[in-house]
């Protein structure tokens, strides 16, 4: 019976290792590289969800320019990845696309003094202005 046990419990250990473990190693390794790998030049995003370009690089940190002259110091791990060439290439392509399409709006049409101020929410209803409009 204490046999039976130890070979269950092993099995299991095993099949944890391979399911969960392993796969979160390789992953670990692989976002290691790619921040050894990190140069001057490389569009990157962190995993708060920012785009920039890298700058400067240290040991601990990394200096990102997200707009012209807007430089942020952020973290080298909290690089989540490398933007490939052919993503920001797709990126630029749309923004000059829309940049475009908001000129030519932009131009089409005037903007009248009421249209011109900031549209605000509703002030939400309470729970018992729900029920009233209900019944």
């Amino acid at each position: 019976m204490g046999n039976g046990f130890f070979i269950v419990l092993l099995a299991m250990f095993a099949f944890l290792y391979f399911l969960l473990i392993r796969p979160q190693r390789q992953t670990q390794r692989k976002h290691a590289q790619m921040l050894g790998a990190l140069k001057v030049g490389d569009e990157i995003i962190t995993s708060g969800g920012i785009y920039g370009e890298v700058v400067q690089l240290d040991e601990e940190r990394v200096m990102v320019e997200i707009d012209d002259d807007v430089r942020i110091a952020v973290a080298r791990r909290a690089i989540a990845t490398v933007v490939p060439p052919e993503e920001l290439e797709r990126l630029e392509s749309e923004q000059s696309a829309e940049e475009a399409q908001t000129v030519s709006a932009d131009e089409a049409q005037t903007v009248s003094a009421d249209e011109a101020q900031p549209k605000t929410a509703e002030e939400p209803m309470t729970a018992e202005e729900r029920d009233a409009a209900r019944s």
